[in-house]
């Protein structure tokens, strides 16, 4: 009975995520409408005049990747995304099992629970908002697995993976850095082939003249991203930097201390990685990543609910690590207090809009957020010491 409940808890909450998602919306209105524009010809009205389809932040290379969706009708579109949703959930999972696969172990039921649990709220956000997040988890997962392989033009497909991704949202340009300090020079070179790729694919898609000038466009276009959506108004932006903006007096907020925090964060977690990149070794190559997932999601500025799918990891690595660890019964209270405060509060999971907004506009998750990615931090930082 306990080595199927696994895959019954898997296909349950896959049935009921085609439930919420079968119904097109969300996000997936302004990929279409935008789609629309771009087979009009109205490409930097994009950057330029996009309110009227929802607000539009994404890079050159999302642009040639939607343009075609608009080709097919709306319930086609969405049936599409569906499909892509679900092959995403598959490949989340097999990958995620690769890596970890005491989740699947009988003996350890809690462990896949407790990795189940925590990816209820980010997999049933992505399909029921429409979005990439799943989509992106899955490229990245996939991408982290064959770095490690053997042959060298996996590593360098990983690596152009990663930098696509990257090119059209700005947040996995911190797995860009992490690769850069952690991975080979096959997975480093696989970056570089991506970046040429992200900008020579719009201007084969666009001409030259307009897809030279996208670039441009889409860095101002993305400074503008928290004048439309307030980092101190956006109550479900849960990240340290909206921990910060909520928490800190305005004056430090008008000084610019919110950036100044984040960025030492950043560069003390990337400095801590390039100093012990010869340190991790193949056995301690999966915790290493679950934490860079962590802090990703952490530090960055857009991170909502359905970006906690980047925080699975972290919560199955943890478990493994306690045994080793000096301290087990902190780190599982630890455990349970994150768990409550990042999968029991966001998104009206209490049973109150009211009272959810509320512990959401104080950041009260983050605080779970934070927790957790020290967790991980310092059970990895005292195996590296053994």
């Amino acid at each position: 009975m306990k080595s199927r409940m696994p895959i019954f808890l898997l296909v349950l909450l896959l049935i009921l995520c085609w439930g919420i998602s079968w119904k097109p919306g969300g996000d997936l209105g302004v990929y279409y409408k935008a789609s629309e524009w771009l087979q009009k010809g109205w490409i930097t009205r994009l950057y330029s005049e996009n309110a009227e389809i929802g607000n539009f932040f994404y890079g050159p290379f999302g642009l040639a990747v939607l343009k075609p969706l608009s080709l097919l009708s709306f319930h086609q579109a969405n049936l599409l995304w569906l499909t892509l949703q679900t092959f995403s959930y598959l490949i989340f999972w097999s990958f995620l099992a690769k890596f970890f696969p005491e989740i699947f172990d009988p003996k350890r039921l809690s462990l896949f629970l407790l990795t189940w649990i925590v990816s209820i709220k980010p997999i049933h956000a992505s399909f029921q908002s429409h979005n990439v997040q799943l989509m992106f988890a899955a490229i990245l997962i996939f991408s982290e697995w064959k770095t490690h392989s053997e042959k060298r033009r996996n590593q360098v497909l990983s690596g152009i993976l990663v930098s696509l991704i990257a090119s059209i949202k700005i947040y996995p340009a911190f797995i860009v850095l992490y690769y850069l300090l952690r991975k080979s020079n096959f997975v480093r070179l696989g970056l570089f082939l991506g970046g040429l790729l992200s900008l020579i694919v719009p201007i084969l898609v666009f001409g030259f003249e307009t897809g030279l000038s996208l670039p441009k466009q889409f860095v101002q276009n993305a400074l503008h991203y928290h004048h439309v959506y307030d980092l101190s108004k956006d109550v479900v932006s849960l990240s340290l930097p909206s921990l910060l903006t909520t928490w800190l007096p305005l004056s430090w907020i008008s000084a610019g201390w919110v950036s100044l925090i984040v960025g030492l964060v950043a560069v003390l977690y990337f400095s801590w990685t390039f100093k012990t990149r010869h340190l991790i070794s193949p056995q301690l190559e999966r915790y290493s990543w679950a934490l860079s997932w962590g802090a990703m999601a952490m530090l960055n500025s857009t991170t909502r609910p359905d970006y906690f799918i980047f925080f699975v990891p972290a919560f199955t690595a943890i478990p493994l690590t306690l045994k080793k660890n000096f301290r087990p019964v902190l780190y599982r209270v630890g455990l349970f207090v994150s768990l409550a405060l990042i999968a029991f509060i966001t998104e009206w999971t209490l049973g109150s809009r009211e009272l959810t907004h509320q512990l959401e506009s104080l950041r009260i998750p983050v605080i779970g957020i934070l927790l957790l990615c020290f967790m991980q931090f310092s059970t990895l930082h005292t195996m590296l010491k053994e």
